[in-house]
């Protein structure tokens, strides 16, 4: 391309640049009085040698520049104590961290799950469930039963050995007919607290079915109660309903059977009591959710226990009297007092005589 092209398209591009470069600018009037001020604080901070280079410094007055001086820290929360995260927990831990409150445990699970403890977090939401205050956070409940919830389905059983499982019997009572129909249901319940409690019980079911009446006037109430494994074991309340409609009979079997666990827990335990059903939640989802698993155990625990020894027969008591005499039967005259056996006195020793004295002599004196 030719030179005398080549120099103005240059001098051209040159030229736009410049132009857009310098279109916002004024060179015309004279800066602002702040921005002055601006640029001498900038070039007092780069000579100044009096205070460090990073401090901030206030507009420069009469060309000197004063250090700004910093703004005082806020508190920081205290950095939350996790234990040790190696050794294995309990199902009692961070029981001791509930006198602080629910907010206190809902930031202690989220820093669990930070962490990727997701065991010691889920024992952490469970402690905001079963050791809620008398006026527990709703918004704390809440976001602890959404997290169980969450962590429950993917962590394991807690007792994976069945042998070490607590064994506990679901009763009912009722007619012939509707036994049928509640055989089916309370095995369901049986398996669902099986795996609601992660393991912790093994649950069995034992109907008693009375006889049919001749006529009967409606349905047969059901009743149902929890036991233990034993003959004379400790049992729960009976709670009692009517099946209007079979198709209700299995949310109510649920629903009974929660009232009756938390009825148990109330009476016997001092954990927080259980929250009410909520409308339209199902009954399977508020056994896994809403009773711990640390409930789980007590619950069977106390069902469980030996029943306590029978009193000791009472004895007679034994009098410290003296027997009445005996009547002498071959003498008509009352018995005597007996005298008191008297021992004979010794005779005095005999005086012995003194020895003879010896022979006097015969012999005549001279």
């Amino acid at each position: 391309m030719p030179l005398y092209i080549v120099l103005p398209l240059v001098a051209a591009v040159v030229a736009l640049i410049w132009w857009q470069g310098t279109l916002g600018y004024d060179f015309v009037s004279p800066p602002p009085e702040q921005k002055l001020a601006q640029a001498r604080a900038e070039a007092a901070r780069d000579f100044s040698g009096n205070a460090p280079a990073d401090a901030p410094r206030r507009p420069a007055v009469n060309g000197q520049a004063e250090p700004v001086e910093p703004a005082p820290d806020t508190p920081q929360e205290p950095e939350i104590d996790l234990g040790n995260l190696e050794t294995s927990p309990g199902l009692q831990s961070y029981a001791v961290e509930t006198p602080k409150g629910s907010d206190h445990l809902v930031k202690l699970a989220t820093a669990l799950e930070a962490k990727g403890a997701f065991q010691r977090a889920l024992l952490a939401w469970e402690r905001v469930i079963d050791h809620a205050q008398p006026q527990p956070d709703p918004d704390s409940i809440a976001q602890a039963l959404a997290s169980v919830k969450r962590l429950r389905p993917t962590l394991p059983a807690w007792n994976i050995d069945p042998e070490d499982s607590i064994p506990i019997v679901i009763h009912a009572g009722t007619g012939q007919a509707t036994a049928t129909a509640l055989k089916p249901i309370l095995d369901d319940v049986a398996r669902e607290i099986a795996v609601a409690s992660k393991g912790i019980l093994t649950v069995t079911v034992d109907i008693a079915v009375g006889k049919k009446m001749p006529n009967p006037t409606g349905p047969a109430p059901v009743a149902l109660w929890i036991s233990g494994a034993a003959k004379d074991a400790p049992a729960t309340e009976a709670l009692s309903f009517t099946v209007e409609n079979p198709a209700h009979l299995r949310s109510q079997v649920f629903a009974t059977v929660y009232g009756l666990v938390g009825g148990q827990l109330k009476r016997k335990t001092a954990y927080a009591p259980l929250s009410e059903l909520p409308s339209g939640e199902d009954p399977v989802e508020s056994l896994n959710c809403r009773i711990t698993r640390l409930c789980w155990r007590e619950l069977g625990a106390g069902l469980n226990l030996a029943p306590p020894p029978p009193p000791a027969p009472a004895t007679p008591e034994r009098r410290n009297e003296e027997p009445a005499p005996r009547p002498n039967r071959g003498n008509s005259t009352p018995n005597k007092p007996a005298k008191p056996a008297t021992t004979p006195a010794k005779p005095a020793p005999r005086a012995t005589p003194a020895p003879n004295p010896a022979p006097r002599s015969t012999r005549p004196t001279r």
